[in-house]
């Protein structure tokens, strides 16, 4: 890996794990909490557990309150209905400890279930190899199969893991939550516009209810370069060489339906501004 990617990854660590900023559109989405929450957790019935979330700071995309949750390390058991301490992470940019596991496979199994909890929970646990057995339920395998066609789309797919990893707790085991994406996707006049603002062209930037910036655009391009489209470039490879390739995009007509399409770009947009996708 080359010194500007390093430089990227990291950089979109920061800036999706909330350290950053802590305001709205001022990140990448998610916005995270980087200080310790705590973490309840009891049996589910349609997830494994049901996840309560408490002591996180206002400001960000995850906030204090009940969510679905599934378990990434089967061979500990969470003590149930006992406060754990933890730090959110956001699965599109996984702490180290568990970075291996192939995230974009598991968030589309969240996106895209079948069968019961214990067959989402069997495929979630094929991919971060803490199956421990060799046969699984049909849907599961089903599941498998077609996170492995198709893994997750985060331009499109709404609903994203979020890590929930244990600070220093015997008590508590590796878990994930599910957040889900609010607001509606902006158009491809909104991204056009404030991409052009970016490199100089007339007028201010655009937004609501606080207006973006050369920070903010520097955001979102980091965190479209982490999830590294495939009809990026290979040399556009920093935040402010992917707003001027974005930019020529959006400036050329030929592009409005090309590939990447003006619709297609403006999602990249969204999907890192934890937005819906803008359709026609």
């Amino acid at each position: 890996m080359n010194s500007k990617k390093i430089v990227i990854t990291l950089l979109g660590f920061l800036m999706l794990s909330g350290v950053l900023a802590t305001t709205a559109n001022a990140t990448p989405w998610p916005n995270l909490s980087s200080t310790q929450v705590q973490l309840t957790v009891t049996d589910g019935t349609t997830s494994y557990f049901i996840s309560t979330l408490s002591g996180v700071p206002l400001g960000f995309d995850v906030h204090n309150g009940v969510y679905p949750g599934w378990c990434v390390d089967r061979s500990t058991t969470m003590t149930r209905s006992v406060p754990h301490s933890v730090v959110l992470y956001s699965s599109l940019t996984p702490p180290a400890a568990l970075s291996s596991i192939d995230w974009l496979k598991i968030n589309y199994i969240l996106n895209h279930k079948q069968g019961s909890m214990m067959d989402v929970q069997e495929a979630i646990w094929y991919f971060t190899g803490d199956l421990g057995y060799s046969e699984i339920s049909t849907p599961a395998q089903s599941m498998v199969n077609a996170a492995n066609a198709n893994p997750y789309d985060p331009a499109t797919d709404m609903v994203l893991a979020v890590i929930c990893l244990p600070q220093s707790d015997p008590d508590a085991q590796n878990s994930i939550i599910e957040i889900r994406r609010c607001g509606s996707g902006l158009s491809p006049g909104y991204w056009k516009h404030n991409v052009k603002v970016y490199n100089g062209g007339p007028g201010h930037y655009s937004g609501a209810p606080t207006h973006e910036s050369d920070e903010t655009m520097e955001g979102y391009a980091t965190s479209i370069l982490v999830v590294g489209y495939a009809s990026i470039p290979a040399e556009v490879d920093t935040p402010q060489e992917f707003l001027e390739w974005a930019n020529m995009r959006f400036q050329n007509n030929a592009y409005k339906k090309g590939n990447p399409s003006w619709l297609e770009l403006a999602n990249w947009f969204n999907a890192a501004a934890g937005l819906l996708p803008y359709s026609d």
